[in-house]
């Protein structure tokens, strides 16, 4: 448990290595050259009433790296995330990234939608979206993209 701490990361954010759990409360995460939270598969996560912000400064000439943003979720076995109150602002890329394995092309959770309601192959990415077990209630999501699905 991490509560009521300001995190100011030089490297790495805050990992929730595969099946691992944390909960982080009240706290401020800033810095990070990557994601300010990173999960991966299988990992339990709630993350309630923090600000992460400044997050994903890494620089590098690979487009995909710099749209990742303030918190990174690896699915597959799908992480359990439970996310409240959080405000999520100023991070380069989007505030949530939803990584997926597969030989697709990034899209955003809008072009997602698009996608499979025009019935064109999007079907793997609607049912990875109904396995993932993700809370997401009165976040702030301020001065950032929004939410992605990549590969």
């Amino acid at each position: 448990v991490v509560e009521n701490c300001i995190l100011k990361c030089e490297g790495t954010g805050i990992c929730v290595l595969v099946g691992a759990s944390l909960t982080i409360t009240n706290s401020e995460i800033t810095g990070a050259q990557g994601a300010g939270v990173e999960l991966y598969p299988g990992s339990v996560a709630t993350l309630e009433d923090n600000k992460i912000h400044h997050c994903n400064n890494f620089r590098t000439s690979d487009s995909s790296r710099g749209n990742l943003g303030g918190i990174n979720i690896k699915v597959l076995p799908a992480p359990k995330v439970r996310m409240k109150n959080n405000h999520i602002y100023s991070n380069n890329g989007y505030g949530v990234t939803i990584m997926k394995p597969s030989e697709q092309l990034g899209t955003t959770a809008e072009e997602t939608m698009e996608c499979a309601a025009a019935g064109d192959g999007e079907d793997s990415v609607s049912k990875l979206m109904q396995e993932l077990t993700l809370q997401i209630n009165a976040n702030t999501l301020e001065d950032i993209k929004g939410v992605s699905i990549v590969n």
